[in-house]
């Protein structure tokens, strides 16, 4: 299974009641850039018969992709409009007409704020669940979560109404937007801080966390490097994010808050559509099989911060130290045999890095999985004191080793 990225499409399809060429041709522009898992533009059942849906989920199919749908209708302000019994009809409805292997699920909504907006989210999630059980309905919720008054969660914490939502209406995945990580280090902070706490209350519900991360200059966010595209993807990965999505992949007429996206607002392909297309195929040629088919338990960074430990001697009983010449995320991972993995990533957005693991090499092997396990190699770095002597990763870049006992 690839690593699933996604991305925030507003405009695209200006009638989106006729789908014509020129909309399937655009679906091999989102293959080629990496997209996985893309997301459709809104629509509307009383405007747009969701059957002209098919024909794009077809060529979805035939390109390897799945898509996330998303109608007026049946987003959480449905649910509550419409009320669960016409709600739930209008699900069979639409699931008749589009019900098909590419369809990864509909979207349910952005950043619901309050007890009605949180307590339609429970329904509408509750009644697609039960209607249509082998989807992923997908809702994008605010930074910070954890500091989201209790009363909006019908008087408990929110990971524990993330754990009620996951046990009584089969919530499976959420995800939340982030942009600071772009604008300096006060940022990084932050990110780290909040995929650190969302992460805790993914694994705690059992459900999937993906990330909102940008792809366009938005407010005071900068355009990203693509250092950075790198950078946002495998630190996110590393600490137990299951996706990416993008904000935003198609500039708006006129929008000088958004500027720099993958697509411009005439149609042409930027530079940083290339450059996201570097980073997401890279990633999931390299690492992104291997990753989905690990379960993440532990990480450190090393500077800590955000409030992620740092790793050090005590810390793991194979692994004594990493000592490096810039930042790193290191963490940890078993695969369904239970065997344990290595992940290491250089932390710094600009700063080449080398990285020195230290173990018992009599008793421990370490082996490099490239080209997602294709090919194996074993560390052989760190022989000599000489600063050179290690494993050398670009900013962003990502290393996964499997830890064998001897």
């Amino acid at each position: 299974m690839k690593f699933p990225f996604s991305m925030w499409n507003y405009n695209r399809f200006e009638d989106f009641g006729h789908v014509g060429d020129a909309d399937m041709d655009e679906l091999a522009v989102w293959n080629r850039c990496g997209l996985t898992v893309p997301c459709l533009p809104r629509i509307s059942c009383k405007d747009t018969d969701p059957a002209v849906l098919v024909p794009l989920l077809d060529r979805a199919g035939s390109l390897g992709m799945k898509l996330i749908v998303h109608i007026s209708e049946l987003t959480y302000p449905g649910a509550a409009h419409f009320g669960p019994d016409r709600y739930r009809a209008l699900c069979r409805e639409v699931y008749e007409k589009i019900r098909h292997p590419a369809l990864f699920g509909l979207f349910i909504g952005d950043e619901p704020n309050g007890a009605a907006a949180f307590s339609s989210c429970i329904t509408a999630m509750r009644i697609q669940h039960e209607e249509m059980p082998e989807l992923s309905p997908w809702v994008n919720f605010h930074t910070d979560m954890d500091a989201v008054d209790p009363a909006q969660f019908g008087g408990i914490p929110f990971r524990e109404w993330l754990k009620k939502a996951a046990d009584e209406a089969g919530f499976r995945i959420f995800s939340y937007g982030h942009y600071g990580q772009v604008a300096g280090e006060e940022g990084i902070d932050s990110y780290f801080r909040n995929l650190k706490a969302l992460s805790e209350a993914a694994d705690g519900a059992g459900v999937e966390l993906w990330n909102t991360q940008l792809s366009s200059a938005h407010h005071v966010f900068r355009i990203p490097t693509e250092y950075q595209f790198l950078w946002q993807i495998t630190t996110a990965a590393a600490c137990g994010s299951r996706g990416i999505v993008w904000f935003r992949f198609y500039d708006r007429l006129a929008g000088p808050n958004y500027h720099g996206s993958p697509v411009d607002e005439y149609g042409n392909l930027t530079e940083q559509y290339y450059r996201l297309l570097r980073c997401q195929r890279r990633f999931n040629d390299h690492w992104g099989e291997t990753i989905m088919g690990l379960r993440h338990e532990k990480t450190y960074l090393n500077p800590s911060r955000g409030g992620y430990p740092e790793f050090g001697p005590g810390c793991h009983p194979l692994i004594e130290k990493i000592d490096a010449n810039a930042p790193a995320v290191i963490s940890f991972f078993r695969d369904a045999a239970g065997t344990e993995h290595l992940v290491l990533v250089n932390a710094s957005q600009t700063k080449d890095g080398v990285y020195k693991i230290f173990f018992d090499r009599e008793r421990v092997q370490l082996e490099e999985l490239l080209y997602n396990g294709a090919e194996q190699n074993p560390y052989e770095y760190g022989n000599t004191d000489a600063g050179w002597d290690g494993l050398w990763l670009y900013p962003g870049q990502m290393a996964i080793y499997r830890i064998t006992e001897i």
